[in-house]
C-alpha cells in the first residue's frame, strides 16, 4: 500500500504538471537544469549550515522509517496482556513478556516495575526519557521545515541572477529577452514547489508520527503505574484510552 505521504506529494506534482500542459505550455520550458541544481544545491547547503551532518542524516533515517512503518500491536491489547499474566503470576512474570516486544520504552517501565522502584520514581524517570525523545522527534520534522524555509529565498537568489544576465543582453531582441526572463522566473517556481509540495508535506508527515509516539509513551506510563498498584482491567483501559485514541 502506498503511504498517503508519497500519494499526496504524487498529486500535488502531477496537478502542477497538468496545469502546465492545459494551459499549454510546454513541459520542457519548465526544466531548467542550473535552476534545479541551485535549488536542491543551495537548500541542501544552507540546510547542512543550520544542523549537524548527524542530525540532517537521521531526519533523512526518520522519513525512509516512516514511510516504511507497520502498524505494531494494539497497546491496549498489550497491557490486558500483561493484565493477565500479573494477576495469575505476578509482576514479576512480565519481564520475559516485555522483551518479546519491539519497544523499548515499555522494557524500560516493566523492568523499572521488576526492580521494585517506587511509583513516583517510574514516573520520573519514564516523563524524562519521553521528554528527551519527543525532542529528537520533533528535530526531524524542524530540520525539513527548516529546508522548506530556504528554498523559496534560494529561488529569488537563482531568479535575480537570471535577470542579471538578461539585464546583462538587452540588445539581444524582445524574443530573447521574454525567454531570459522566463527561464529566470523558473528558479523560483522550483524553490516554491519543492518547499510546499515536498518539503513541507514531510515536515509535516514526521510532525504527526512524532504526536502519535509522544501519544504512545505517555499511553504506556500510564499503563505501567496502573499495573504497579494493581489496578482493575477497566481501570487501565480508562488510563490509557485517551492516548491510543488518534
Amino acid at each position: 500500500m502506498i503511504h498517503s505521504t508519497i500519494l499526496g506529494i504524487l498529486a500535488a506534482v502531477l496537478s502542477v504538471f497538468v496545469a502546465i500542459l492545459i494551459e499549454g505550455a510546454s513541459l520542457r520550458s519548465f526544466f531548467h537544469l542550473p535552476a534545479m541544481l541551485l535549488i536542491v544545491g543551495g537548500t541542501l547547503g544552507a540546510t547542512f549550515a543550520s544542523y549537524s551532518i548527524s542530525q540532517v542524516t537521521k531526519a533523512v533515517t526518520d522519513v525512509k522509517f516512516v514511510l516504511s512503518r507497520k502498524k505494531e500491536n494494539d497497546l491496549k491489547l498489550v497491557f490486558f496482556r500483561f493484565w493477565e499474566k500479573a494477576r495469575k503470576d505476578g509482576l514479576l512474570s512480565l519481564e520475559d513478556e516485555a522483551k518479546k516486544l519491539d519497544n523499548p520504552f515499555l522494557q524500560k517501565g516493566i523492568q523499572l516495575i521488576v526492580d521494585g522502584s517506587d511509583p513516583r520514581t517510574i514516573e520520573e524517570i519514564l516523563w524524562e526519557a519521553h521528554e528527551e525523545e519527543e525532542k529528537n522527534d520533533l528535530k526531524s520534522a524542524k530540520v525539513f521545515e527548516t529546508a522548506a524555509g530556504f528554498s523559496p529565498t534560494v529561488g529569488i537568489i537563482g531568479t535575480v541572477l537570471g535577470l542579471v544576465t538578461v539585464l546583462e543582453n538587452l540588445d539581444g531582441g524582445t524574443k530573447v529577452l521574454g525567454q531570459g526572463i522566463a527561464t529566470a522566473f523558473i528558479a523560483t517556481f522550483y524553490g516554491i514547489s519543492f518547499a510546499n509540495l515536498i518539503l513541507l508535506p514531510i515536515s509535516n508527515q514526521l510532525k504527526v508520527i512524532a504526536k502519535q509516539d509522544s501519544n504512545e509513551r505517555q499511553a504506556i506510563m500510564r499503563g505501567i503505574l496502573s499495573l504497579q498498584s494493581g489496578e482493575n482491567r477497566r481501570i487501565l483501559a480508562e488510563r490509557i484510552d485517551p492516548f491510543v485514541k488518534y
